[in-house]
């Protein structure tokens, strides 16, 4: 159940600049160890206790009209977080933001009418969760891309957190990056290559809504094995790798395989690798 991005899909690939990424490295994400590893474990299993994680696939074999809302809430959070440098974890937890609304919120009939507004509320949320004030958007700025002004995406915005239950953790793969490059990238001439190569990877899975539905714990162990090896993995590779981590994580080898494959099938083309 993958969306047909087209240019959507084309401008989240294009839209960080070197001078973004630069950036993301200088504002550091994650950590390299355990126990910052079992702090977004426990925020991941919160989340699934408040039954906040995406439904979304299965909701949208009854309600096909919700892959357009979401078509469109996306392509507005790129459309504003790209030229004002917001980081690739904000749109990511954005667009996490967009799939929790649309997995909750009641249908009463088959149509959404705001979901540009939705689109900018949730990019609103996901910056006051993850950027500093100094680094979020003025809501100002959100008026020139469509005619909503302050007061409404504010009033959206707490509609939508309303719908959370006041929950409005949010955990990404981006954030487990740093602790799998560390374990699986041995080649030390290829950390940076498999840093970026990994956000570009985590990035490619906003289109489809199956992997945004995973755990962002597998996607990021996922992206990280793809990107850290120049070789592709079998599944017993895969398995002695995962071997090595810390058993009380009781990681599934079949969701990690088949995550991995299908970011490999996506992402093929973009990797040094064989």
């Amino acid at each position: 159940m993958e969306e047909d991005w087209g240019d959507i899909f084309r401008s989240i690939q294009n839209f960080v600049s070197p001078e973004q990424e630069i950036a993301e490295e200088i504002r550091d994400i994650g950590a390299d160890n355990e126990d910052y590893v079992n702090r977004m474990l426990g925020r991941e299993n919160r989340i699934a206790i408040a039954g906040l994680t995406s439904c979304l696939p299965s909701r949208i074999m009854h309600h096909g009209w919700l892959l357009q809302v979401r078509n469109t809430a996306i392509d507005n959070i790129v459309t504003i977080g790209g030229p004002f440098g917001v980081r690739q974890i904000t749109i990511y937890a954005a667009v996490t933001y967009v799939d929790r609304f649309l997995s909750v919120m009641p249908i009463k009939n088959e149509r959404f009418r705001i979901p540009v507004l939705l689109g900018m509320a949730c990019l609103n949320l996901a910056s006051e969760v993850l950027e500093r004030y100094e680094h979020q958007v003025d809501l100002s700025e959100y008026e020139k891309f469509a005619d909503y002004d302050e007061t409404t995406i504010m009033d959206m915005t707490d509609h939508v957190i309303h719908q959370f239950g006041e929950t409005v953790t949010c955990v990404t793969p981006i954030q487990f990056t740093k602790y799998f490059l560390s374990r699986f990238c041995r080649d030390n001439t290829r950390t940076e290559y498999a840093r970026i190569k990994t956000v570009h990877v985590i990035m490619s899975t906003l289109g489809d809504v199956r992997l945004m539905s995973l755990r962002p714990f597998i996607v990021g162990l996922a992206a990280t094995l793809l990107a850290s090896n120049p070789n592709i993995l079998n599944e017993g590779q895969i398995a002695t790798e995962i071997a090595a981590l810390p058993p009380n994580w009781l990681i599934p080898l079949d969701e990690v395989c088949s995550c991995y494959n299908r970011l490999l099938e996506t992402n093929r083309e973009r990797l040094d690798i064989s």
